[in-house]
């Protein structure tokens, strides 16, 4: 049942509609400007700019963390496309722009992730199909969307291939709350802000309610549950409100999946990259 006090409301939903402007705080894309001949790509510069910059997503060996595998990226998609994703990112992904790198930069990753075995190593251990019905058993489609299928309490997943490594990927099952997800865009709201917050509120008949934070201002705040429920709160109404740091709305299922299934879950998201 929604408890909403509702002097409040107005209050809230302007704070929830001004949420909805996003501001990103990443560096624009460095302008398009003329043509510039290149030297060769040195690996080895290149390497040491890819641990300079690209290791806490890409993992050391550019095997994947919280961004994919890149072994065999720049022979499936070009030395040019990858450059140009070094220096202007992908928009509404995790991958920003860098006015850092510069064109010579870029060639010289690209020229390391070349040197680079080949073949694309596998996204994970386990088979993607029974994955796919390890997804639809946990009842995972209850929280997550998957190109416009399921709900819209925990993070969109029809690309999530693309943005995270397999590594990652069982790390985030194990223990949600360790690695809480950023909005879109990377907006952080200049003090942390994270999409997936968990919160406790505690009123002054002793009801509590817990859930992730979905719009706060200095005197209000909405609050999301498990079952998607929203609860807006006049702040100085409450006996108290807590942060829950660590904790995820999404459980984990490091006791409720056996390691096969682990793998082929992670192996059915590895296959999610968005459409074609």
């Amino acid at each position: 049942m929604v408890r909403v006090k509702h002097h409040r409301i107005a209050i809230i939903l302007v704070f929830i509609a001004t949420l909805s402007v996003v501001h990103s705080t990443r560096a624009q894309a460095p302008p398009a400007g003329p043509a510039v001949k290149l030297s060769p790509g040195d690996p080895e510069a290149g390497k040491a700019l890819f641990q300079q910059n690209c290791v806490n997503c890409h993992g050391l060996d550019a095997t994947g963390e919280e961004g994919p595998n890149l072994h065999g990226v720049p022979q499936a998609l070009g030395d040019a496309a990858v450059s140009n994703i070094i220096r202007r990112g992908i928009p509404g992904t995790g991958m920003p722009s860098s006015y850092i790198l510069t064109e010579q930069d870029a060639a010289n990753i690209v020229a390391w992730l070349r040197s680079l075995d080949s073949a694309p190593q596998p996204a994970a251990l386990g088979d993607a199909k029974k994955g796919e019905a390890v997804y639809a058993s946990a009842g995972c489609a209850a929280c997550h969307m998957i190109d416009g299928t399921g709900g819209d309490i925990g993070p969109e997943l029809s690309r999530i291939g693309s943005e995270r490594g397999a590594a990652n990927l069982k790390a985030r099952l194990i223990d949600p709350g360790a690695n809480l997800p950023k909005p879109a865009g990377g907006f952080t709201g200049g003090g942390g802000f994270t999409e997936y917050l968990m919160f406790r509120a505690v009123e002054k008949d002793g009801h509590v309610t817990e859930g992730i934070r979905v719009g706060e201002d200095s005197f209000s705040i909405v609050l999301r549950d498990a079952q998607g429920n929203l609860h807006g709160f006049s702040k100085p109404d409450l006996a108290k409100l807590e942060k829950e740091p660590g904790k995820s709305i999404m459980p984990s299922f490091k006791d409720t999946l056996s390691s096969a299934q682990m793998d082929d879950l992670i192996a059915y998201l590895s296959t999610l990259k968005g459409a074609k």
